[in-house]
């Protein structure tokens, strides 16, 4: 019964450990593409429920920001007040100078697409305008009007 007891302990201490562990762009051999995999593809679970900040802490370090765009409602929903609200993002660690040389080239680039849950509260020209205004992808204000949105998806992609 004792080595049951222990046997169980060591598993579930095990598994406790291995579910805390982070991975680093260093553990993918300064693979970004890897890294983008293996620590929001595959670990998804940990993000999602989770409010976008855990994806931006997680993000921050071990990459640059790079390139932050937005997904909205578009101009269909019926009601004034629900168009353009911002529904997802897609974050890329290449800046956009580097995107449309890779463009350009006709090279791949890689990029999370991030789902968010409702309530939509943000049109997307205000993040635009923030973003302009701070000459950042993700400086402090927007940052604040972003960090609590709760995640929904979050996939790794491929842009040809």
């Amino acid at each position: 019964m004792k080595k049951m007891i222990f046997l169980l302990l060591a598993v579930w201490s095990v598994t406790a450990t291995q579910a805390q562990h982070k991975v680093t762009l260093a553990e993918c051999n300064g693979d970004t593409v890897l890294f983008l995999k293996k620590a929001f593809d595959e670990r998804k679970a940990d993000f999602i429920g989770q409010p976008f900040s855990k994806v931006v802490e997680a993000w921050k370090a071990q990459l640059p920001v790079g390139r932050l765009l937005f997904g909205d409602t578009g101009m269909w929903p019926t009601k004034d007040e629900d168009k353009y609200l911002v529904i997802s993002a897609s974050w890329y660690y290449n800046t956009e100078d580097e995107i449309t040389s890779k463009r350009l080239n006709r090279k791949s680039y890689y990029g999370l697409s991030i789902g968010f849950a409702p309530p939509f509260r943000h049109k997307i020209r205000e993040f635009w305008d923030l973003q302009d205004a701070e000459r950042s992808d993700l400086g402090p204000q927007l940052y604040e009007k972003l960090k609590d949105y709760i995640v929904t998806d979050i996939s790794f992609f491929e842009m040809k």
